[in-house]
């Protein structure tokens, strides 16, 4: 199983409910430690291991959160990442 399979495989069986509850806004959302307590075990199980890094970026007058995530295959190790930004409102 190429990382590309593995990692089709752990997003197929990871399920990762909303265990969270804003009650100001009236809704419930995931955080990144529930994803965590998801994603961990379904991953091991092909033989993958998932991190997320972050760092503050500034551009122009403004400061982002850059996110990257990435999957490891530890038996070749081969590994795909990505990127997000956020940013105060």
């Amino acid at each position: 199983m190429n990382i590309y399979e593995k990692l089709l495989a752990v997003q197929q069986d990871t399920k990762c409910q909303k265990g969270q509850y804003n009650s100001f806004g009236n809704y419930k959302y995931r955080n990144l430690e529930d994803v965590w307590a998801a994603v961990k075990p379904v991953a091991a199980s092909y033989g993958a291991v998932l991190t997320c890094t972050d760092t503050i970026v500034q551009i122009g007058d403004r400061f982002y959160v850059e996110a990257t995530a990435t999957i490891y295959d530890i038996e070749s190790g081969e590994n795909i990442s990505v990127k997000a930004s956020a940013r105060e409102d």
